[in-house]
């Protein structure tokens, strides 16, 4: 029977606790890339603050960032031959929490508690490294999302205190124009509403008026950043109404109109449109009205 050597020994053993810590470290770094598969490294659209109370996230961001940094030195009799700087980006998209990490200094450990669903992760030099976790199903604006951060390695730990009041998401609203005579008299009304469903850098809500007589046309408009005029065609009875500028996401524009005609009855209007700066209609005319 051959014999084991102290050598041979020595190579087995070695060889068994390569395998296993290569094992162990296999494991670790899945867990930590199944981890950073929630929010890979990538470019937010950011907004430096936000108060949960007067803002709201659209879908796809921009999304409402706190930032905080720490800087650690250490070293020497005054403790200040090496340091390190590391800085900590926050906030909430509609479905996670992201957290950004970078360091200044070497690989760092990172280390989060108070969150059930954190597995750890490290942090590269000098590069914004991603993290998340899934929000809880049902949260809510103003919802507070608290823990403590660790950031070790290569010198004493930067340590943070993360509290961040979720920022909600924006109400949906869809594309609409709508028309609604008030009144068909000879002193007449009517009042158009416009909502967009997202922001308008230029917008011209134009129409006419039927059978006009007297002074020009009293026009109210609300919503938006839009001005408004009128005209007349050539030897025409009807008034060209204009209503020119931009136009905020879900926020209605109102239009009211009080006129003087020379007719009651019958339709009051002609056709009314939305147009955009290519002159493309961004919403379905509105047809003359006409009171029931």
């Amino acid at each position: 029977m051959r014999k084991i050597t102290f050598t041979n020994r020595f190579l087995i053993t070695f060889s068994f606790l390569f395998i296993f810590s290569f094992l162990i470290s296999s494991c670790q770094k899945e867990e930590l890339t199944e981890n950073k598969e929630l929010a890979p490294n990538s470019d937010f659209s950011l907004i430096i603050n936000g108060n949960c109370e007067s803002d709201c996230i659209v879908e796809d961001g921009p999304y409402f960032e706190n930032i905080d940094q720490t800087i650690v030195s250490w070293g020497g009799p005054n403790n200040n031959n090496f340091s390190k700087t590391v800085d900590i980006k926050y906030f909430n998209t509609e479905t996670h929490f992201i957290l950004q990490v970078k360091s200044t200094k070497g690989w760092s450990d990172l280390v989060i508690n108070g969150v059930s669903s954190w597995t750890g992760g490290n942090v590269a030099p000098n590069v914004w490294e991603t993290y998340s976790y899934p929000l809880d199903e049902g949260w809510q604006a103003c919802d507070l999302e608290s823990f403590t951060l660790q950031v070790t390695g290569n010198g004493p730990q930067a340590n943070f205190n993360v509290s961040y009041s979720l920022i909600g998401l924006c109400g949906g609203c869809e594309t609409s124009f709508i028309g609604e005579p008030i009144s068909c008299d000879e002193t007449r009304e009517a009042v158009y509403t416009f909502t967009s469903e997202e922001d308008l850098g230029y917008i011209k809500i134009q129409g006419g008026l039927t059978n006009f007589t007297g002074q020009d046309a009293i026009i109210t408009v609300l919503g938006g950043n839009l001005t408004a005029s009128q005209s007349t065609p050539g030897g025409s009875s009807n008034r060209i109404i204009k209503v020119e500028g931009s136009a905020t996401a879900c926020e209605p524009v109102t239009i009211h109109v009080t006129w003087n005609s020379s007719n009651s009855g019958g339709i009051i209007t002609g056709n009314w449109s939305v147009k955009n700066s290519n002159g493309d209609e961004v919403a379905p005319s509105v047809a003359g009205l006409e009171c029931n």
